[in-house]
């Protein structure tokens, strides 16, 4: 028996052992009563045994045919299941999925993101790794993580889908004493004076770059700049008095009594989530999650220009 044909020799077998007619097997099998006929010689060649005992008036199961039939019947179910459980996992319905998430992932996004993930795809078991962007990206490219949440490279490599599906300004971060507290929208320039607290670039150089940015184009630099790993521990800091920061309005609200958060004045300051994965080769479950994203926050996706 040949690979590609095994399986039909064994369905034509069942088929017939079943009704013990060609006619009506063949009808069953959407196939020519000749055809039928040739692919039980061919199984029978191929066994060395005859499986039907053939008259005039009547087909029946030989010996060997009566043993054999039950083992059939069992490869063709597990067939069907091997088909069953393989477009399940083309399809992202099972697996497993290597996640990277961002530091500073908005404190809304994860939890939304796998609850609306696990109700639509409960069979997938989800592996959650804290990474920068940069990172994220390393190891999506090198085959260690299936997708990543992140902040939108720049350049993106030509291997990399990255399609934004949430975006949020930018907010001015003051203690809460500040002489800017009290107003209720800020220019940007407005905090020349004033040291800022960024969150480290080598965690998120994306947010970084971008304050330090549109600093730039306000026309200033910061006077000084004292960094800190965690968005958390950056408001703590601007809530001990040591200084002034710009953050995703998400990551800006933390609870903190000692903090006010201003919108900026326009031109606008937005920044975006994205989930990356493989142009071509991603997953199924990684294809399911980007959509879900898409779908769960409903925002108009826009994947990124590649260079």
């Amino acid at each position: 028996m040949t690979s590609e044909t095994s399986l039909d020799l064994l369905a034509s077998f069942v088929a017939l052992a079943g009704d013990l007619h060609y006619t009506r097997a063949a009808e069953r099998l959407h196939v020519a009563q000749p055809a039928l006929t040739k692919r039980i010689q061919q199984l029978e060649r191929a066994l060395g045994t005859a499986l039907f005992a053939r008259t005039r008036r009547a087909v029946s199961l030989t010996p060997a045919g009566e043993l054999l039939l039950p083992r059939a019947r069992q490869v063709l179910q597990a067939a069907a299941e091997f088909s069953t459980a393989a477009r399940r996992v083309r399809d992202g319905e099972v697996g497993r999925l290597r996640i990277g998430f961002s530091p500073s992932a908005p404190h809304l996004v994860l939890p939304a993101l796998m609850r609306a993930f696990r109700r639509r795809h409960p069979a997938i078991d989800c592996v959650l790794t804290e990474l920068p962007s940069e990172s994220q990206v390393e190891q999506i490219l090198a085959g260690d993580l299936d997708l990543g949440i992140l902040r939108p490279p720049s350049p993106l490599p030509a291997r990399l889908q990255c399609t934004t599906f949430f975006e949020e300004p930018f907010v001015a971060v003051l203690p809460r004493d500040h002489r800017l507290a009290v107003r209720r929208v800020l220019p940007l320039r407005d905090l020349a004076d004033d040291p800022f607290i960024l969150v480290s670039r080598r965690q998120v150089s994306a947010i970084h770059d971008q304050i330090l940015g549109a600093c730039a184009a306000a026309g200033f630099a910061p006077r000084s700049i004292r960094e800190a790993t965690h968005i958390h521990a950056v408001v703590s800091l601007v809530a001990a008095g040591c200084g002034v920061s710009v953050l995703p309005r998400s990551a800006a609200q933390v609870g903190m009594k000692e903090v006010v958060c201003r919108p900026l004045a326009r031109p606008a300051l937005v920044t975006e989530m994205a989930v990356a994965h493989l142009r071509q080769g991603a997953s199924g479950s990684a294809l399911a999650f980007a959509a879900t994203a898409i779908r769960r926050f409903d925002l108009n996706p826009r994947e990124s220009e590649t260079l």
